[in-house]
């Protein structure tokens, strides 16, 4: 559940989304479902709406950037980008 609500927290756009997002989350074990679902659709909602300075973090904020250009582009610059930090991460362990 924490996870969820942290994973919400860090995607909503603004504030509005944040409280009904985190709402959503709360009350889905009353419903039956898993909060952890309910938050990854959040995060899908708010790659997919359109957006008015969204934060998105990471390899697919910087492949967002460049939406406007080709799909093979914005793949690329996302695994580029995404290989980047795996490798910033597996320099921080070692």
């Amino acid at each position: 559940m924490r996870a969820a609500l942290l994973l919400v927290r860090l995607m909503a756009p603004d504030e509005r989304w944040r409280e009904q997002w985190e709402a959503d989350v709360v009350g889905a074990r009353e419903l039956g479902l898993s909060p952890l679902r309910v938050a990854f659709g959040a995060v899908r909602a708010a790659v997919v709406m359109p957006s008015r300075g969204a934060v998105v973090v990471g390899p697919l904020g910087i492949a967002l950037k460049h939406a406007g250009t080709s799909r093979g582009r914005v793949v690329a610059i996302a695994v580029v980008s995404a290989l980047m930090l795996l490798g910033g991460v597996v320099l921080l362990f070692a």
